[in-house]
């Protein structure tokens, strides 16, 4: 099979999935998380329910999207103490990765949040996948400054970041003519001003 093939079917596949997640947050804004099933979003999507399960295993997949993921490799990097050996620099950089991929869409970020903002069911299932991301980020950092660096102290930095992470969705729902890492590092930017 040659490359071409391989990066339309990828493409594809993006597509899909990206139209399955703007039908789910389009569905949530009118109804409700609760107002709408598979079935919804299919007839919505014009795909098979299938289809549907072929890319995300449940709704709240859907509307949220993919969980939170960086690569091993920059993962390890942080733990071994860089790149740049400053924790919340180094963090700052892991947040990068985590949302490169993620943050293409500004119209998606938007109707994300007006979403999780209008249902409360929503904003419960965002933060249990941020606390449990945070659970894992809180081990890196303790692992990376050792098992007596304070567990509150690297939670802080974690809310922080996600501070950080809110003030650039509201600087994106204002703004929308730059990136959303562009406002990410205005807020990251305003943040070291205001505590210096």
């Amino acid at each position: 099979m040659s490359a071409p093939c391989i990066n339309r079917r990828e493409l594809k596949r993006y597509q899909t999935a990206l139209r399955l997640q703007q039908c789910g947050l389009e569905l949530t804004l009118d109804r409700g998380f609760d107002g709408w099933t598979i079935d919804d979003l299919a007839l919505a999507a014009d795909v098979s329910r299938r289809t549907v399960f072929n890319y995300f295993d449940g709704k709240a997949d859907v509307v949220l999207g993919p969980g939170i993921e960086v690569d091993q490799a920059h993962v390890d990097a942080f733990i071994a103490g860089g790149p740049t050996g400053r924790l919340f620099d180094d963090l700052i950089l892991l947040a990068h990765e985590a949302i490169k991929d993620r943050t293409d869409d500004e119209r998606m970020i938007t109707l994300l949040r007006e979403a999780v903002v209008k249902d409360s069911r929503l904003l419960v299932l965002v933060h249990d996948r941020l606390e449990e991301a945070a659970t894992g980020l809180v081990e890196c950092v303790r692992q990376r400054e050792g098992d007596d660096y304070p567990a509150q102290q690297a939670r802080l930095l974690l809310k922080l970041m996600l501070t950080f992470f809110d003030n650039a969705l509201d600087r994106t729902s204002d703004d929308p003519s730059r990136t959303f890492t562009e406002h990410f590092d205005a807020t990251i930017a305003d943040a070291r001003t205001a505590l210096a």
